[in-house]
């Protein structure tokens, strides 16, 4: 069955779903007495026109296992997946015969916009064990995005130390370059506003505190010409500390 879509006119029209097929056979004695990548292949073809797929590949490994992740085609055939594709296999134990592999597979082939169907079997996998592993890819995936983010953000602060541009606005205490547009220079009254924040933040005093002391001194008003704020305060030390 296909993707349906609505029309201008309010007519549902039918989108065609890719499907890639994916078979694997592995490496045994009596290869035999498993299904053939040829044989996977015929079972898949027949389920895509049943569904009225569109076949858009066919990969295949030969004599692998099922928990080895070193897979050439398994992973080109994912390379090639885009959104609303459908990734096809006769079962899904030519996937993967572990279910942390599976999982894994499954979170590539979802970040692709695409999803995993089996002609025999279930492909939802809602045992324990795999909403465990689940869980914990999950929980991977967002601490490597943090750790990207954090890392990124203190290549800015590195990159805006060293005098180079990172944005439309120079961040607080410097100014762009009248003569190199990329460039940064400091703004030196803004400077110092900036080292009695940091002065203040070395006597350990809070952010609140903080703003409460610059306000009170009345030392150099932020651009905007109003008091000081916790978050312009916060994003200085950010800025100037790598405080995230």
């Amino acid at each position: 069955m296909g993707n349906f879509t609505t029309t201008l006119n309010g007519e549902k029209q039918m989108t065609t779903i890719n499907a890639i097929i994916y078979a694997r056979f592995s490496p045994r004695r009596r290869s035999e007495e498993s299904e053939s990548n040829e044989l996977q292949k015929a079972h898949c073809e027949q389920h895509a026109f049943n569904k009225k797929y569109e076949i858009a590949g066919f990969f295949e490994d030969k004599a692998l296992s099922g928990s080895d992740i070193e897979r050439p085609a398994l992973w080109a055939a994912v390379d090639v997946l885009k959104k609303g594709d459908v990734l096809l296999v006769y079962k899904l134990d030519r996937l993967a015969r572990n279910v942390y592999l599976m999982e894994l597979i499954k979170q590539a082939v979802s970040a692709c916009g695409a999803r995993i169907e089996a002609v025999e079997g279930d492909v939802a996998g809602d045992s324990a064990e795999s909403v465990l592993i689940r869980q914990m890819l999950s929980a991977f995936s967002e601490y490597e995005r943090k750790l990207i983010g954090i890392r990124t953000k203190s290549a800015m602060i590195q990159h805006q130390r060293n005098g180079k541009r990172m944005g439309r606005f120079a961040p607080y205490g410097f100014r762009v370059d009248l003569k190199d547009q990329t460039l940064l220079t400091p703004n030196l009254k803004e400077q110092k506003a900036v080292t009695r924040i940091l002065q203040l933040r070395d006597d350990k005093f809070g952010d609140l505190q903080i703003v409460r002391v610059m306000n009170r001194e009345g030392m150099f008003l932020p651009r905007d010409g109003k008091p000081w704020t916790r978050r312009q305060i916060e994003k200085i030390l950010s800025n100037h500390l790598g405080r995230g």
